[in-house]
């Protein structure tokens, strides 16, 4: 179908055009309108390992270092970026993030690792809010929320503090910002519904209407000519034969050949056999 024909049937289905364009209108209203805009602020911070466990020479150097609990269990892990990960799930677990929301938080936020500084070590956060002062409330209780979190799940075997990973931050947080993205793409997504919706019912209405316009046509009547006139009924195909012996059919017309001057004189026939 090309470009013409296509304008074509769009344009015989005027109502439905119609219809649908309302709909497309209504819905892009309700999105620029009705949702509530989304607003983001981001915080970055870069996590600062601690010294190592005194050595045992040490000790011997300084007997008041045998007294200093450096137990850290994530200091003994071969990649300290594992300490990023951790933090960053338990902070986007089910749990705190209850206890954010319950503190005036928005649930949309996000805290993940992220290699733009450093080799794994700096950690990122997303405050989100329907408007700039929610974003930036969300975006301090959560970075508070992860200094605790980061000092609790290293805490568990009772380490000083001097042997803690510490989180530092390395930029001021990012002024709220309204996020026009997702506005964006629900109004092509509302958008391209629509169209589909538009074809859809076209469709449907070009496959309805010629079943209802279709008539019935008549079988032709075998007994009516072309010309409009009623044929005499064919002969039945076995009839009994008349008197004598002779069958109707064998009776035929033979026209003597009758000599005669008076060219207006008729030339009458008669039958055979009689």
């Amino acid at each position: 179908m090309d470009l013409l024909a296509l304008f074509t049937t769009v344009r015989r289905h005027k109502l439905i055009v119609l219809a649908v364009l309302l709909i497309m209108v209504g819905g892009n209203a309700y999105v620029a309108f009705g949702i509530p805009p989304q607003y983001e602020s981001t915080a970055q911070y870069v996590l600062i390992a601690p010294p190592p466990a005194p050595s045992d020479a040490a000790i011997e150097r300084d007997p008041s270092l045998a007294k200093v609990n450096a137990n850290n269990p994530y200091l003994r892990l071969p990649n300290p970026s594992v300490v990023v990960d951790v933090l960053a799930q338990r902070v986007s677990g089910d749990n705190v993030r209850r206890d954010l929301i319950a503190q005036g938080a928005d649930e949309d936020y996000t805290i993940s690792a992220t290699n733009a500084v450093g080799s794994g070590l700096v950690i990122s956060i997303v405050g989100t809010g329907h408007s700039a002062a929610s974003a930036t409330q969300t975006l301090q209780l959560v970075s508070e929320r992860m200094k605790t979190e980061l000092h609790e799940m290293q805490k568990v075997d009772g380490a000083d503090d001097k042997y803690l990973f510490v989180a530092l931050p390395i930029n001021p947080p990012t002024d709220p910002i309204r996020k026009v993205t997702g506005t964006i793409r629900s109004l092509i997504a509302v958008s391209a519904a629509c169209l589909v919706l538009l074809f859809g019912l076209i469709s449907i209405a070009e496959a309805v209407g010629p079943r209802r316009t279709k008539q019935v046509v008549p079988a032709p009547d075998p007994n009516v000519q072309r010309g409009g006139q009623r044929g005499a009924p064919p002969a039945p195909a076995n009839r009994a034969p008349a008197q004598g012996g002779r069958n109707e059919s064998d009776l035929t017309i033979v026209l003597p050949r009758v000599a005669s001057n008076d060219p207006q004189r008729p030339t009458r026939g008669t039958p055979t056999g009689e």
